[in-house]
């Protein structure tokens, strides 16, 4: 049994598996303004998240995600601490052949909104002592890398649903689909998460 306790998400924290886009982190780590766009109006950050692309035969596509709270994890959660509560992990996937970024919409920048479990890959499987699991804000989008083996979303707080517009390489022609997700399972007593 593998039993963890979430951590915050940040840039720092997420790089071995990915990249994240957290505009306040990135902000808070500029020297100064320097990047200015929009006749001073705004402030451009270049490459923050890497989109990943394993097959020549897929494009880059946006689906949306309609994601619902289970029910023990419908509730609030306070930014940067543990509340205790248990999840259970009972399924991990990976796509070989693209990245895949997750962008939450409806929710408060500030606000917990999303839980990301992810591991590294050992033998084509995933590698249980690299596991680690992170709160996420409304206002960050995590883009899991190239083969990184992750748990589907698992949304967190006591609204009704959270939104993801979701960027991947896939196939767009419905006659010769690629199917490009393999997964893992694991019984009830393997994977625990404490948030």
């Amino acid at each position: 049994m593998v039993r963890l306790i979430a951590e915050p998400l940040t840039i720092d924290s997420f790089k071995e598996y990915g990249t994240i886009i957290s505009p306040d982190e990135e902000i808070s780590r500029l020297d100064s303004l320097e990047k200015s766009a929009n006749h001073g109006t705004a402030i451009k950050l270049l490459q923050v998240s890497r989109v990943e692309n394993g097959s020549s035969s897929k494009v880059p596509n946006w689906n949306l995600f309609r994601c619902f709270p289970q029910p023990h994890l419908n509730r609030a959660f306070t930014p940067g601490s543990t509340q205790g509560v248990l999840h259970k992990i009972k399924v991990l996937e990976k796509h070989p052949c693209s990245s895949q970024t997750f962008v939450p919409m409806g929710r408060s920048s500030a606000e917990v909104a999303y839980l990301v479990v992810v591991a590294k890959e050992l033998a084509n499987k995933p590698d249980l002592s690299t596991l680690r699991a992170f709160t996420c804000l409304g206002g960050q989008a995590v883009t899991y890398g190239l083969g990184v083996w992750h748990a589907p979303m698992i949304v967190l707080g006591e609204q009704e649903h959270l939104d993801f517009a979701v960027l991947i390489y896939e196939s767009l022609n419905p006659e010769k689909p690629e199917w490009d997700c393999v997964e893992e399972h694991y019984g009830d007593s393997s994977i625990h998460i404490t948030v």
